[in-house]
């Protein structure tokens, strides 16, 4: 007795290019959100070095310092302090939908996004003349 052959069927999958992000502007500030945790990462272990290097002394702090000053490291602090400030605006863009309820007695998402932002100030000046002070 001869059985037929069961027929293979086969899925159809769209391939889909490395590139498919770069066809939108929206997909690319979404992959350039996604890119900025890397460099939000990468700033907290430069402030855990700098944690570190004060707790183990001036000596260590000073060495920390002059390492700090080169121009590489000027720039890499630049990139990651745009990235850093993209990653926290963006977070606060979106916050609002997050947190914010139209309807629900809570804050509406246009105030949730106001608040981060005044707290936002408000930290960062306190922070200032902490400094400066």
């Amino acid at each position: 007795m001869n059985i037929p052959s069961a027929e293979v069927t086969k899925t159809y999958r769209r391939s889909i290019p490395n590139t498919w992000w770069l066809k939108k502007s929206s997909y690319v500030l979404f992959m350039l959100r996604e890119l900025s945790s890397v460099f939000v990462a990468l700033y907290a272990l430069c402030l855990l070095s700098l944690v570190y290097a004060v707790s183990q002394g001036p000596e260590s702090y000073a060495a920390w310092v002059a390492g700090s000053q080169s121009g590489w490291m000027i720039l890499l602090h630049v990139v990651m302090g745009l990235f850093v400030l993209y990653h926290t605006v963006t977070w606060f863009r979106i916050s609002g939908r997050i947190f914010g309820r139209e309807g629900s007695g809570a804050l509406s998402p246009a105030a949730v996004t106001a608040l981060n932002y005044v707290i936002w100030i408000v930290i960062s000046l306190g922070v200032m003349y902490i400094i400066l002070s």
